[in-house]
């Protein structure tokens, strides 16, 4: 083994230390004095904040090999001709329906994500600012803003078409269906959550209201969908029992650091929240009625959605001016960064191709970027 050796002499006493090759520091002492055992402490102190560190590098690496992740490089993008706010990718993969603001909605073909054209522009008589799509993939659900919900048939996208709409009280900002696609969520800014009967797609109807103490920033629903999760900006996240349709009920509020303006539901009974500001928000409800933050993640900009991947190891959030944040959070109580992606305008949404190696940035004025990651 080899050492290099230093030896200093003490008013108290002489000692060698040794540093070997894997890093660690032995010592040997010719006297035997109180100040000596201090020493020998620390000495233990360093090596035990090396091991540390060992240990920590050691999970780094394991990581990254398994995930086999390379840096993320963006591979093209498309003007989107205003400014993309959100994204919805259908189950074929091969089209993109882009939220764009005041042109309205923007479908796209990504079947080539290199050469990703713009197949539709379908003018809406508000701005768009969030879309969803029916699980039979052929109506899109468009919150858009000053002109409520509207019901797009998207059943050919070269020919998509409006066959409804219902104005809000407010902005619409956010929107969720339920699994059976039977009633529309809409977040609308001081007029909480409209609850809308979407049966039918020609004729939907407003049932009722659920009230927030601030802003509907966005919706979304838990996977049992029992539970409405809102974000409602500076009063954090706010829980709804949905269970009885007609009569929600608020059951829970969790308050967080920043203004909350994202929601996505995790497996495990986790609640990410784009926070503004303070970033990424984890929430742990797995007893609803005490759910509590559990852990959080700053990010540089301000955390205005968050996407998991499949596998629940990694959470992507679109950070605004900072771009894409890509965050490993095996261990959900410390999210580590991986890599960022800076794209060229304001990251406001992120989905991921079906194999998890392609994202989708809907990127403000720049529209649609696509990464490989």
């Amino acid at each position: 083994m080899k050492r290099v050796i230093y030896t200093t002499t003490l008013s108290l006493f002489l000692t060698s230390v040794a540093i070997t090759a894997d890093g660690f520091f032995t010592q040997s002492y010719q006297s035997n004095t109180e100040s000596e055992k201090k020493l020998e402490t620390a000495y233990k102190n360093v090596n035990d904040i090396l091991e540390q560190n060992k240990k920590e590098v050691v999970k780094k690496v394991a990581f990254l090999e398994t995930t086999k992740r390379e840096e993320p490089k963006i591979i093209s993008s498309l003007d989107t001709s205003v400014y993309a706010n959100n994204i919805i990718i259908a189950k074929d993969g091969k089209i993109a329906f882009i939220a764009d603001s005041r042109s309205g909605l923007q479908i796209a073909d990504i079947s080539n994500p290199k050469d990703a054209k713009i197949l539709k522009s379908l003018d809406t008589p508000g701005s768009a600012i969030d879309i969803v799509l029916s699980n039979d993939q052929n109506y899109l659900f468009i919150a858009d803003k000053n002109s409520g919900l509207q019901i797009v048939d998207v059943q050919n996208p070269e020919d998509a078409k409006i066959v409804s709409s219902l104005e809000t009280i407010d902005d619409a900002k956010s929107i969720a269906l339920s699994d059976d696609n039977r009633f529309a969520f809409v977040a609308n800014e001081n007029s909480g959550v409209a609850i809308i009967d979407i049966r039918d797609r020609n004729v939907p109807k407003k049932l009722t209201s659920i009230k927030t103490k601030g802003y509907a920033e966005a919706v979304t629903l838990s996977t049992d969908n029992k539970y409405a999760f809102i974000a409602t900006g500076a009063f954090g996240l706010q829980i709804v029992d949905i269970r009885n349709i007609n009569n929600p009920q608020t059951i829970k509020t969790v308050s967080t650091p920043g203004y909350a303006q994202g929601i996505t539901i995790g497996a495990n009974n986790k609640a990410f929240v784009a926070d503004g500001e303070s970033g990424m928000q984890i929430v742990d409800f797995s007893n609803i009625y005490s759910a509590k933050i559990i852990s959080s993640f700053d990010t540089p900009s301000q955390a205005m959605n968050i996407t998991i991947a499949t596998d629940q190891k990694t959470a992507y959030i679109a950070d605004y001016e900072s771009g894409m944040q890509i965050v490993d959070i095996t261990n959900i109580y410390k999210p580590n960064l991986t890599y960022m992606l800076d794209t060229k305008s304001y990251a406001k949404d992120i989905k991921l191709s079906k194999d998890g190696k392609t994202a989708y940035i809907a990127d403000g004025w720049s529209g649609l970027v696509v990464a490989n990651i």
